[in-house]
């Protein structure tokens, strides 16, 4: 449980990073959650349709995971009252894991969906470029394109080209 609840953590900080950027929607002076923004459509070369289509599940998904993450958050009080009390108070932990699970479950429905509008909205070429961003990561794309990221190939050593 608590690894999912990291995963999660993780999930929303990525989504915040990569909408937000570090000082509010698009920053002071257009923020690098913008330009990373920018750079993913350059990469895709999305029309203005798709961009609106990803913005706003990116905005949907982020407000989603945020909720999830205040959801997490309150939960810890409920684990410390019945860490603290003289016996343990199982209930209110159960209780406070099913207010987790609800959220989560509410987390992967939202992401469900705004994944299967961005895939409907981006064409065969574009949803592989995404597909291989999603799996490898930016760094992969960092120096070149494909092959050429910061491990010099797919990630494992064996791969690594001297």
């Amino acid at each position: 449980m608590f690894g999912f609840i990291v995963g999660t953590l993780s999930l929303i900080g990525l989504i915040k990073v990569a909408r937000w950027g570090r000082h509010g929607r698009y920053g002071r002076h257009g923020g690098w959650g913008r330009w990373m923004m920018r750079r993913l459509f350059e990469r895709l070369d999305t029309t203005p349709g798709q961009e609106k289509v990803v913005l706003e599940a990116a905005d949907e998904a982020q407000r989603v995971m945020w909720q999830a993450r205040e959801e997490l958050f309150r939960a810890r009080s409920e684990y410390a009252k019945a860490m603290r009390s003289e016996h343990f108070d199982g209930e209110a932990v159960n209780a406070a894991f099913e207010k987790q699970q609800a959220a989560v479950d509410e987390v992967k429905k939202t992401l469900k969906a705004k994944m299967q509008a961005i895939h409907e909205a981006l064409s065969p070429s574009q949803r592989a470029v995404l597909a291989d961003l999603i799996e490898f990561g930016p760094r992969r794309f960092a120096h070149g394109g494909y092959g050429r990221g910061w491990r010099g190939g797919y990630g494992g050593p064996s791969t690594v080209s001297v």
